[in-house]
C-alpha cells in the first residue's frame, strides 16, 4: 500500500512540474497564433485583479455591506468564489434584494472611499502601462465597478492617464460577463472586438471577452492565451 502512495505522490509531483516548467509553455505556443488574423490596434483590461490590487479592500467593502444589509457575516471563500468580479448591481440583487439598490450603492461608495487605503497597484503594472503607452497602442480599462469608485481608484493610484476609454459597470445596462462593456470600448476607441487582447482574471472575465469576439488574455485564469504576471504582456506587442 505505502508503495502504491509513494507512486502516486510522485507522479503527481511530476505532472505538477511538468505544468510549470514546459505545460504552460506549450499551450501558449498551442493556443497562441503565430501571427493575428489582424493587426493588434488596441489592449482593453480588466481593473481590479489586474490594474488594481484590490481584492482585501472589496472583501472588507463586502463585509460590512453583508452586515449591514444582511446581518450575516461573510467568509473570505465566499467572497472569492460568488461576489469577486461579479456586478455590484448583481451582487446586490443575489444578497441584498430586500434593499433599494440606491441606499446598497450609496454605501458601497462610501465603503470603498473608506478602505482606499487598501487599495494597491499589481506588481508590474504601471511599467507595462508605461511601455504600451510607449509603443502607441490604443488602451482601456473596462470594469463592473461602478463610476464613482472607479474613478476614485484610478486617481488613488495615478493610472488613469495611461487609457484613451474607461468604462465603468454603471456605464452600460448589462455589466460582465455581458460582453456590452467590451463592446462599448470598442467603439470608444473606434477598434473592431478582434483587433484587439482583452486581459482579465475572472471567469466574469473570460465570458465577456470571447461573447465580444475578442482574444482573451487569462491572468491566471482561463483564457485564449495564460499568463502568470502582467508584464508577460510585452512578449505580444
Amino acid at each position: 500500500m505505502s508503495l502504491v502512495l509513494g507512486a502516486i505522490i510522485v507522479g503527481t509531483a511530476f505532472l505538477a512540474l511538468y505544468w510549470i516548467f514546459y505545460g504552460q509553455r506549450k499551450h501558449n505556443e498551442m493556443f497562441m497564433p503565430t501571427k493575428r488574423k489582424t493587426e493588434l490596434k488596441a489592449i482593453v483590461f480588466d481593473f481590479d485583479g489586474v490594474i488594481a490590487d484590490s481584492f482585501e479592500r472589496q472583501y472588507a467593502v463586502f463585509h460590512e455591506l453583508a452586515k449591514k444589509f444582511s446581518k450575516r457575516d461573510l467568509s473570505k471563500d465566499e467572497f472569492k468564489e460568488k461576489i469577486w468580479g461579479n456586478s455590484v448591481r448583481k451582487t446586490s440583487q443575489n444578497y441584498f434584494k430586500e434593499h433599494v439598490f440606491d441606499d446598497v450603492q450609496k454605501e458601497y461608495h462610501r465603503l470603498s472611499v473608506e478602505f482606499t487605503k487598501k487599495l494597491k497597484i499589481m506588481d508590474g503594472a504601471d511599467k507595462t502601462l508605461k511601455k504600451i503607452k510607449e509603443k502607441k497602442i490604443k488602451m482601456a480599462l473596462v470594469s463592473n465597478a461602478l463610476r464613482g469608485r472607479l474613478d476614485n481608484d484610478t486617481k488613488a493610484l495615478n493610472v488613469g492617464r495611461f487609457f484613451d476609454v474607461i468604462i465603468a459597470g454603471d456605464d452600460v445596462i448589462k455589466a460582465k460577463p455581458y460582453p456590452d462593456p467590451i463592446l462599448k470600448a470598442c467603439e470608444s476607441l473606434k477598434v473592431e472586438p478582434d483587433e484587439i487582447i482583452y486581459v482579465g482574471d475572472t471567469k466574469y472575465d473570460y465570458k465577456a471577452g470571447k461573447a465580444a469576439g475578442a482574444f482573451v488574455v487569462g491572468l491566471n485564469t482561463d483564457g485564449d492565451l495564460l499568463i502568470d504576471k502582467l508584464s508577460d504582456l510585452l512578449e505580444l506587442v
